[in-house]
């Protein structure tokens, strides 16, 4: 929870400054409230614009790869072992082929004994 506070008084610390330094490259003949309010309100627009561009970015790159990643397991399911480790059959089949493979490995185990 402190950090949180830290951190937003740093913000607001580092955009006051901002403000204040915009506002001094403002012409005298502006009035320093209507610089600083003028000043605040392009800072914020710029803010959010960026902002916008990178989350829409990101969005856009996760929303790919998470499309690329859907058609790779489509066009891969019947390949490789499932998440049991055993082959892309129904459940049935694979407590069977569980069965077989402990048969299998008994009868390998009777033999080198």
């Amino acid at each position: 929870m402190y950090c949180v506070v830290k951190v937003l008084q740093t913000a607001y610390k580092v955009g006051k400054e901002g403000i204040e330094a915009g506002t001094s490259l403002v012409p005298e003949s502006v009035p320093k409230p209507i610089a600083r309010i003028s000043v605040a309100v392009v800072g914020g627009a710029v803010a959010l614009f960026f902002l916008k561009s990178f989350l829409s970015t990101a969005f856009f790159f996760l929303a790919t790869l998470g499309l690329i990643y859907s058609a790779f397991i489509a066009l891969n399911k019947d390949e490789g072992p499932t998440r049991g480790g055993g082959n892309s059959t129904s459940a049935s089949t694979t407590t069977s082929s569980d069965e077989e493979t402990l048969e299998e490995a008994r009868r390998i185990m009777e033999k080198y004994k």
